[in-house]
């Protein structure tokens, strides 16, 4: 009795301490979002769940999208495209996750890789960008994960290119300085300027050798954006006026108080068919209609949705206080999009930013024709030819009683001469 006493007592300590540590946890979990206040990047924490990218090795979180250098010496096992996984703390605990429950893992197994993820986001011309991220590499040529044995001088940095552009390898992107830790948990930073009104972001692993083991594990990105601000005017130098003595003091008047109107900014939006799936609207290409276009306030509250007409595009979202938005882009029957379909937008007092959404149609299936049987006519005998063939029959059942009887008559001899 003492022994159940004792454990029940047990029981009800731990079950004291988890109500009092559960809170705690759970303000825990979105800690690495709080501690990166004015965040524009979609699914930064990498919570918001994954999908395929054309190929089952290839599942990236939603809101970002895969890149990779292709080659050379791929044959010998160089720059080959990485296998992207969602890393599930439920799964695989909580070694390679930095906050939550999920990261983006990315590796290669006795081979290299120059590859990560990237997103666009659109900003103010000319905003200070600071991007960072936290990234922990594993490169060995052992399994046990608590080892590095030879590792590959795996590098990570990450990049932030200011004119838009979804190319990792182009040289408009900014990148940080390339750094080599391993099972330490990194965190990058970046900074740029942006040129245009869409800016990418990217990060990269690059491991130099082919080990057996060459992973890295991305979580808690983040990206702030300060929009430029405006000159301030000049004020022009009063001239003394000489003041001149009223013979009379009139009585004071009641000054109407007056309140200023709240400056506001703008996000306009576009649908337009995008055959080269360059991401960028040239002239002569048509804009779409029946694409929905849904705007979301910071908190991601649904403030209005337009549906395209193909023809008084853009559409402006007017009025809006200045702060983070999020664009959702669902196209019509027949179109597949050639960017994103979500969007996070910073509206900025007095500008109004462009969103060009490019789509293009989807290839329409094939069919396989089913051939048609052809019907051969069936020729009517004629009276002729059906007494040729009765003739025939009638010829070999003859001859087949001819050959009964040949067989028949000396067996019915030799059967009298027995019984004679």
């Amino acid at each position: 009795m003492a022994l159940k006493s004792r454990a029940v007592a047990a029981l009800v300590t731990c079950l004291l301490v988890w109500s009092l540590l559960s809170p705690a946890l759970a303000l825990a979990w979105p800690g690495a979002q709080a501690s990166c206040p004015g965040n524009i990047l979609l699914n930064p924490g990498f919570e918001d769940g994954f999908s395929d990218r054309g190929a089952g090795e290839v599942s990236v979180a939603n809101g970002w999208n895969p890149w990779y250098q292709d080659g050379p010496k791929q044959a010998e096992g160089y720059n080959r495209r990485p296998e992207y996984k969602p890393e599930d703390a439920s799964r695989f605990g909580t070694r390679r996750i930095h906050s939550g429950n999920w990261a983006q893992k990315q590796f290669n197994t006795f081979s290299t890789h120059n590859a990560g993820v990237f997103q666009q986001v659109q900003v103010a011309v000319g905003s200070r960008l600071t991007f960072s991220i936290w990234v922990q590499v594993w490169s060995s040529q052992n399994s046990n994960p608590d080892t590095v044995k030879d590792p590959g001088n795996y590098r990570v940095s990450i990049g932030i290119d200011p004119t838009g552009g979804t190319n990792g390898l182009a040289s408009s992107v900014v990148w940080s300085e390339p750094r080599m830790e391993y099972n330490t948990w990194m965190q990058l930073e970046v900074q740029s300027v942006a040129k245009a009104g869409t800016v990418t972001v990217f990060t990269r692993g690059n491991p130099e050798f082919r080990n057996q083991f060459n992973d890295s594990y991305w979580d808690d990105a983040c990206l702030v954006a300060v929009a430029p601000t405006a000159r301030p005017t000049a004020v022009p130098t009063k001239t003394a006026i000489p003041s001149v003595t009223p013979t009379s003091v009139p009585l004071p008047t009641e000054t109407p108080t007056l309140t200023p109107t709240p400056v506001t900014g703008g996000i306009c939006v576009s649908v337009f068919e995008d055959p080269d799936a360059n991401g960028r609207r040239t002239e002569g290409e048509a804009l779409i209609s029946g694409a929905v276009v849904i705007l979301y306030d910071s908190e991601r509250m649904e403030l209005e949705r337009y549906t395209t007409d193909g023809l008084s595009e853009p559409y402006c979202f007017s009025g809006l206080a200045a702060g983070t938005y999020y664009l959702k882009r669902q196209n019509p029957t027949g179109y597949d999009s050639t960017v994103p379909d979500d969007w996070g937008v910073v509206v900025v007092p007095s500008v109004t930013t462009d969103v060009e959404l490019g789509a293009k149609l989807a290839p329409a299936p094939t069919s396989t024709p089913t051939a048609t049987p052809t019907l051969v006519p069936t020729a009517t005998p004629t009276p002729r030819a059906v007494a040729r063939e009765v003739g025939n029959a009638l010829y070999q059942v003859s001859g087949i009683i001819v050959a009964g009887l040949a067989l028949a008559i000396p067996a019915g001899l030799r059967y009298l001469r027995k019984h004679q």
